[in-house]
């Protein structure tokens, strides 16, 4: 349930960004994104391997929309050149050369990988069923200073079969991505529920990492598993010694 804070949170507190979503059935160039778009704002929008600056066009009503997430408005956007299909996108109100990708380059580390596992076991933050079994963790490097994980996991009966769909990414397992350093910050944190519940697993993870103005930033999208009962987009600013929500929206059927 989107709560009142959370839709102030996302309608009001976005700054350079919003929440940028594929709408085909109002033209191929366009992308919508919830909010509104200041007057003559220079606008990119970004996913991975793909970006393009974007004109605003029209401003909509999403009063009778399905999904809900508290913005009362949305923005279509024209873009230069068609976003890759089923892309996670995020629109950047900055100019086309300001906003650049960063490449996921994923490293090796066993140690680390370790450290990881036992912090997801025994950590209490991560609401997690006790019996949760880990699958994978996969390492990715951003910069010198700036490494995230993902970590995959498993109900104890589930675990053959997901395995199975590691190689591709496994889209159904509930996921827990870390930035990792001194301390490890879960990226999923404001969204997942309040008390453990073994019911409500979060599936979702990393997508896309880019600049602006000197600033790393990562993409990243949750969701409770195989339902429609809570969607979520997270912008975190990595740059400072400890991650920055700067973008949250959340909504449901």
């Amino acid at each position: 349930m989107l709560s009142a804070a959370d839709a102030c949170f996302a309608d009001q507190q976005s700054g350079f960004f919003r929440d940028a979503y594929a709408c085909p059935s109002r033209g191929r160039s366009s992308v919508c994104v919830y909010g509104t778009i200041p007057k003559d704002a220079q606008v990119t929008v970004i996913a991975k391997g793909w970006k393009s600056t974007a004109q605003p066009k029209e401003r909509f009503s999403n009063k009778n929309e399905e999904f809900q997430n508290g913005i009362a408005t949305s923005t279509r956007l024209q873009v230069a050149t068609q976003p890759p299909k089923g892309a996670s996108m995020i629109a950047v109100l900055a100019p086309a050369d300001a906003v650049n990708e960063v490449r996921l380059e994923e490293i090796q580390d066993r140690a680390l990988v370790q450290r990881i596992g036992e912090h997801i076991k025994r950590t209490k933050e991560l609401k997690l069923a006790p019996d949760i079994r880990l699958l994978q963790t996969r390492l990715f490097r951003l910069s010198p200073t700036i490494l995230l994980s993902e970590t995959f996991l498993s109900a104890p009966n589930d675990v053959a079969e997901l395995t199975k769909q590691l190689p591709s990414g496994c889209d159904v397992c509930e996921k827990v991505p870390l930035v990792v350093g001194t301390n490890l910050y879960d990226l999923f944190r404001e969204v997942r529920p309040s008390q453990q519940n073994d019911t409500d697993r979060i599936c979702g993870g990393i997508k896309l990492a880019f600049t602006l103005s000197g600033r790393t930033y990562a993409l990243s999208n949750a969701f409770i598993c195989e339902s429609d009962a809570m969607s979520a987009t997270l912008v975190h600013d990595l740059s400072g010694s400890a991650p920055k929500l700067v973008l949250k929206t959340v909504g449901g059927l």
